[in-house]
């Protein structure tokens, strides 16, 4: 799969920063390296970065364990669960997630374009971003000792 993503902070409008509070995710690779933004699954508040109707918005990732609500408890959205139907009750819109980077199990790995996710809305009509997961390469399962990996925009890894 991937617990968390980086992207660079200038892809980000400054709006962004103030409405979401997004100093804290800053960090850097390096002392010549661009600022980035780091969005983990386990973090406090749990957000991603994503491209929808054209703008970067952020948008809460999954539902980690709100119980009152009927979406699914995760992070994450198989593929394949999509292509069977499985979230046609939540009218799933699929998205892009804008990333540089993608971590899973310690290990980072580049991004060229971004990801890909769905937007569904819970019962009071936030939206929430789920990555979309499919069976990964050998080389991803090989690198991160994981069976899932996301689906790439572009690339293939």
């Amino acid at each position: 799969m991937c617990k968390g993503i980086s992207i660079l902070k200038a892809r980000l409008k400054q709006e962004l920063y103030d409405e979401y509070e997004l100093a804290h995710r800053i960090t850097s690779r390096g002392p010549d390296a661009q600022p980035e933004l780091h969005f983990m699954y386990t973090d406090r508040v749990v957000q991603l970065p994503v491209l929808h109707d054209g703008q970067i918005v952020i948008y809460e990732w999954g539902n980690r364990g709100n119980k009152e609500s009927k979406l699914p408890r995760t992070g994450w959205c198989r593929w394949e669960s999509l292509e069977a139907g499985k979230w046609r009750w939540l009218a799933p819109e699929q998205v892009i997630i804008p990333a540089d980077f993608g971590l899973e199990k310690s290990v980072w790995f580049q991004i060229n374009e971004g990801m890909r996710g769905v937007v569904v809305n819970d019962e009071h009509e936030r939206p929430h971003v789920y990555m979309l997961t499919q069976p990964a390469s050998h080389y991803y399962q090989t690198m991160t000792r994981h069976d899932r990996m996301p689906i790439l925009v572009g690339q293939e890894i």
